[in-house]
C-alpha cells in the first residue's frame, strides 16, 4: 500500500535552498548576478517567468501537503513519524516560496 507520503515524496524533489547563511549560487545575495560596477543586475523577463513558474508549482504542492496532512491526521492509526515529515517538508516549502517571492519582489531604494 502506498502512502500518502511516498506519493509526495516520489512526485516532487526537494526544491534547492540556500543553506542558513550562505549566499546563494547565482551573484550577489539577492541570487542575480552582479554586473562589472557591483551593482545587481536586473532580472530578465524570462527569469521572471521561470520563478514565476516554479512559485506557483511549489504553491500549489504546499496546498497538496496540506490537505494530505490533514487527511492522515483525520484517519485512525495516522503515522506521527509521517505527519511530521509531510510538515517539515512543508515548511522546506514555505522557505523556498518566500525566497522566490523576494526575488520577485523589486528593491526599494529608501
Amino acid at each position: 500500500k502506498e502512502s500518502l507520503f511516498d506519493v509526495f515524496s516520489a512526485n516532487s524533489p526537494d526544491p534547492v535552498r540556500p543553506r542558513h547563511g550562505a549566499a546563494p549560487e547565482r551573484g550577489g545575495a539577492s541570487g542575480r548576478p552582479r554586473a562589472a560596477s557591483g551593482a545587481v543586475a536586473a532580472m530578465t523577463n524570462d527569469e521572471q517567468r521561470e520563478l514565476r513558474t516554479e512559485l506557483a508549482r511549489l504553491q500549489q504542492e504546499h496546498r497538496d501537503l496540506d490537505a494530505a496532512i490533514a487527511a492522515l491526521v483525520g484517519s485512525p492509526g495516522a503515522d506521527v513519524l509521517q505527519v511530521q515529515r509531510l510538515k517539515k517538508r512543508k515548511l522546506v516549502l514555505r522557505d523556498r516560496i518566500s525566497y522566490i517571492e523576494d526575488q520577485l519582489t523589486p528593491d526599494i531604494i529608501a
